[in-house]
């Protein structure tokens, strides 16, 4: 059986990773003074929307793979 989900779940971790890690840079965490920027928490919210976008599509996908291998009878 064919499955999409080894791609797509490291692609959507390695997603949700570059956003946090966008939203930290950007929110001058590492350099240990904390700035609440509406945008950064924007991207932080894309990010987790990606990420969770991703993994409900490659579930679709898989459903809809599995139901177009089998034999119809």
């Amino acid at each position: 059986m064919k499955s999409i989900r080894p791609i797509a779940i490291p692609a959507a971790v390695i997603v949700l990773i570059l956003f946090t890690y966008a939203f930290l840079l950007g929110n001058k965490v590492f350099e240990s003074k904390f700035e609440n920027e509406p945008i950064f928490w924007y991207v932080l919210a894309k990010g987790v929307f990606c990420f969770v976008s991703l993994i409900a599509t490659a579930r679709i996908l898989d459903v809809l793979i599995d139901r177009l291998d089998r034999p119809r009878g």
